[in-house]
This record gives structure tokens, C-alpha cells and sequence, in this order.
């Protein structure tokens, strides 16, 4: 054992009331109490597991899931950070959902789910159980819960329905852009997993009016799509480059299959050299 161990389980002497005792010294020292470390994915599915909360097949997700819609944002150091929607959301379900959001609750179903998946319980008794009371706490929380206004991050995106600066708001599936005149324009474009999109500066060949911009699909993988998405639904997987073809003047793209190569996306024109 260290020092440092040895002095915290030495025992006091024996004491008797109204002894007298000499001061040897007095040694001020300033100690603050440290935060837990924040949760990484890792250490927060850990937590999970320890507490009976989710099975491995919902871990990945509920990862997802509060990162995507904006509750928490993953640090450079992979740990997790509360955002303020994040702690919006957690005071709001806590005052009105006590008893769903509490980890003895969460645990208790869990182990209810298992229990019909062995055929013990009857599924249908265990959601009238449960519904009753919650359809209860819901309804009151209808009338109760305030509703919040979050600031709205700006953008220097135009709404292509007026002209509108766009703004960045967040929805159930995470953030979008959404026309800054919102009711009076109901306006929306679809913003990428990294929170922006990366303008190509190509035209549209379809519309021929919006510009083709670099998004992420749900896997990860990098796509390129009109901006004027849903009204115009033009995407392609490869990277469209500015110069026109110049057999036929068409769209052009990397060719993936040749190095600096470029390919033409109607006519079977290819370079090995990109055009100027």
C-alpha cells in the first residue's frame, strides 16, 4: 500500500470527553469537486447495459438517434456534449414524463419485453398496463408543456421558392434549412449529416435551376443531389465537374475508373485530362 493509502486507514487513538489536545498546525488546502468525465458511445452503451436499459440490437439507434436530432454533439475527443435542445428536451420530459424517463421504470419494461419474448406474459395485458396511465400523463402534458422557441442558426442559403435568407432549424430526423418567412413561405431544403452542404457550383441539368451540392446518405456515403430537393429530384454518385461535355455539352463527372479522369453522363465521351 502507498503512503497515501496508509494514512487514510490509520485509526484516531482513543479519546476521552473534555481532553485536551495540542494543535500541531494548520495546512489550508483548496479542493474542488470534479464533474464525472462526460459519456463517450462507448462508455454510455456501458452505462446502459449496467442499468438494464435497451439490448444490443437498439444501442446503435439510440446513438443515432440523439445525435442526429440534435440532443447531444459528438466532441473531437469522441465524447458526447449536452447541447441546450438537449437539455431543453431532458428538463421538459422529466417534469411531465417523471416516471417514464426514470431508469427503474425503463428497466422494469425491458425485462417485461424479455418475459413476453419467452411467452411468460401476454403482450397485450402488459400495453394495457402501461397505456392507461401514460395516456393520462400525456393528455396533461398537451395542456402543461410550454412551447420553446430555439434560435434559429442563419445561413447565407437563398429559399429558391423567394428569395428569403434560409435558416437552420431542427426537425424529428435532425437539422434541415427551412425559409426564414416561415409560415408565410413553407420553403425546406435537406441539409447534410455535417450540418451543412457542400455546393458543387453546377447547375441542375434537370431544372436548370437549382445547383447540384455534395450530401451524405444514411450510410455514409457521399452523393450529390439538386438543392431544390423534393421539388426537383436529380442526384447522382459521382462528382459532377463544371465544364460542360464538349461532344454534347451535357453534365460531366469524374470517372471514377480513370485517375483525374472525367466522363460525360449522356454521350460516351471520356478524358484522362479534366478540360479547362
Amino acid at each position: 500500500p502507498s503512503e497515501k493509502d496508509d494514512e487514510m486507514n490509520r485509526e484516531l487513538p482513543p479519546l476521552a470527553r473534555d481532553e485536551p489536545l495540542d494543535l500541531l498546525g494548520i495546512y489550508p488546502e483548496q479542493h474542488f469537486t470534479q464533474p464525472p468525465p462526460r459519456f463517450t458511445e462507448a462508455t454510455l452503451i456501458k452505462a446502459l447495459e449496467e442499468h438494464g436499459i435497451g439490448r444490443p440490437s437498439t444501442y446503435a439507434p439510440i446513438m443515432s438517434t440523439i445525435q442526429d436530432r440534435g440532443y447531444v454533439e459528438r466532441m473531437p475527443d469522441k465524447r458526447l456534449k449536452p447541447t441546450d435542445l438537449g437539455f431543453i428536451v431532458n428538463d421538459l420530459l422529466v417534469k411531465h414524463f417523471p416516471q417514464e424517463v426514470d431508469i427503474g421504470f425503463t428497466a422494469q419494461m425491458e425485462e417485461r419485453f424479455d418475459k413476453i419474448a419467452d411467452g411468460e406474459i401476454n403482450w397485450v395485458q402488459v400495453l394495457r398496463d402501461f397505456y392507461a396511465p401514460f395516456k393520462q400523463t400525456l393528455d396533461r402534458a398537451a395542456d402543461e408543456m410550454p412551447n420553446v422557441a430555439l434560435a434559429v442558426e442563419t445561413t447565407n442559403e437563398v429559399c429558391d421558392k423567394c428569395g428569403a435568407p434560409m435558416v437552420i432549424k431542427r426537425g424529428r430526423f435532425g437539422k434541415f434549412l427551412a425559409c426564414s418567412t416561415f409560415p408565410k413561405c413553407k420553403g425546406t431544403r435537406n441539409l447534410s449529416a455535417s450540418g451543412g452542404s457542400s455546393n458543387t457550383g453546377v447547375q441542375c441539368p434537370e431544372c436548370k435551376q437549382g445547383q447540384i451540392i455534395e450530401k451524405k446518405s444514411k450510410r455514409g456515403r457521399v452523393f450529390y443531389s439538386c438543392n431544390r430537393y423534393p421539388d426537383c429530384k436529380f442526384a447522382l454518385w459521382d462528382k459532377p465537374v463544371k465544364s460542360p461535355c464538349p461532344r454534347c455539352g451535357n453534365l460531366m463527372v469524374m470517372n471514377a475508373k480513370r485517375k483525374n479522369g472525367v466522363k460525360c453522363t449522356q454521350c460516351d465521351y471520356a478524358s484522362e485530362v479534366m478540360p479547362e
